[in-house]
């Protein structure tokens, strides 16, 4: 009986190492998503910007030959064109979505994690069937990061701060009975 919630306690120790891998990961990818959806915003707006100043550059032209509208609009219309050879060359949108389909795919790795662990603590379950369930999760695991897409320095500092600082993906009970009807919430009725 000893070695069997011996067994329970181990695979318990390593599904909730791998919860917080992957609630980490999943993190990462959401923040890595948001870097590319600003950086898409705002060069979408400078090529906008860069676009209309060039224009209007060009149509001042036909009323007046001053020098250094012919320099600005020069300078705004080299803009323009580096801002659309960015976009050629990386799709931000692409990026944006491959790493919320990872974050996505974290996210369903976490709650079959969360739900191993229930079974764990209920030990509704073998240590041999808990163990399988857990493997074929680690594998699946596996193949979203192989295939997720490669993240930045900056998003993992901003899951740190979300995650330690702000306390992101952690609610009270408080919060946690908000969402429920008053017979599921914490000491709540059952009728």
């Amino acid at each position: 009986m000893i070695l069997i919630s011996g067994n329970y306690e181990k695979i318990e120790s390593s599904v909730r190492d791998t919860l917080a891998s992957v609630v980490w990961s999943h993190k990462i990818q959401e923040k890595q998503a948001d870097i590319y959806d600003t950086r898409f915003k705002c060069m979408e707006t400078m090529k906008i910007i860069a676009a209309s100043l060039t224009s209007v550059g060009v149509v001042s032209l036909i009323f007046t030959d001053q020098l250094w509208i012919k320099v600005s609009s020069a300078l705004i219309s080299f803009i323009s064109v580096f801002v659309s050879a960015y976009f050629k060359s990386f799709d931000l949108q692409i990026m944006v979505n491959q790493h919320k389909a990872a974050a996505n795919n974290l996210l369903i790795i976490r709650d079959d994690l969360k739900l191993l662990l229930l079974q764990i603590k209920l030990q509704e379950s073998t240590t041999t069937n808990l163990f399988e369930n857990y493997r074929s999760t680690v594998h699946q695991l596996d193949k979203i990061y192989a295939d997720a897409p490669k993240t930045t320095d900056k998003a993992v500092e901003m899951a740190r701060k979300a995650l330690n600082i702000t306390k992101d993906s952690t609610f009270s009970d408080s919060e946690i009975d908000s969402f429920l009807p008053i017979a599921l919430r914490k000491g709540g009725r059952t009728q």
